[in-house]
């Protein structure tokens, strides 16, 4: 079996043999999250407590601690968004234009489409070269967020096979991508001697890049 004979079968199963209730529900969910407004107020909500409820179990440094844990997130934000525009560019403007792969619509597999029908082209997934990039974001500078960021990003990928608009081959590529932007921006980080109080990219980090 040629590999392409066995990423059309890998996507017939995903979309097909294993559709059942509950995938249903959250698949579809969980692949248009980042369209979802709630969804965002829900992220809004997360990081201003992380910012602000330290800061009000400890009233005398209230400010102070504010302070620290928004410039902390700031540039927390800043490299993900790096990393991710790196991901997407790279995925988007790059990939998907030299190697230029239809998609499972437009090759005749008559997938359940459980979103709206796509354009454009398939390879690589550029939601799993993103939402990869923001795991491993996550994994250096937030330990002990990494396997919840990994299952997120996971869920999401499979999500594109699912919904039928990606076949398996897409999602691991994107998610190569992904890590290695990531990474790149990381290390770039590290070269230029980053600090800030709450990230070291020399002696705090227990990951390959320390």
């Amino acid at each position: 079996m040629n590999p392409v004979s066995l990423d059309h079968q890998t996507f017939q199963l995903i979309n097909r043999d294993l559709a059942n209730p509950f995938f249903d529900l959250v698949l579809p969910l969980m692949t248009d999250l980042h369209k979802d407004p709630v969804f965002w107020l829900m992220v809004g909500s997360w990081i201003l407590i992380q910012i602000f409820l330290p800061a009000f179990l400890d009233k005398t440094n209230f400010w102070a601690i504010a302070k620290l844990r928004s410039k902390n997130w700031a540039i927390g934000i800043v490299i993900l968004g790096l990393s991710m525009g790196l991901a997407d560019f790279f995925a988007y403007r790059g990939v998907k234009i030299w190697v230029q792969r239809d998609r499972p619509e437009a090759v005749g597999l008559e997938p359940i489409l459980r979103t709206h029908s796509h354009s454009g082209w398939s390879f690589p997934s550029n939601h799993a070269a993103n939402n990869f990039a923001l795991a491993r974001t996550v994994q250096v500078l937030v330990p002990s967020y990494a396997l919840a960021a990994y299952i997120f990003a996971a869920t999401v990928a499979i999500s594109r096979v699912y919904v039928g608009v990606h076949f398996p081959a897409d999602i691991l590529a994107g998610a190569i991508i992904g890590w290695i932007a990531a990474t790149l921006v990381m290390l770039a980080f590290r070269r230029a001697g980053f600090r800030s109080d709450e990230y070291s990219f020399r002696a705090k980090m227990k990951d390959p890049l320390s």
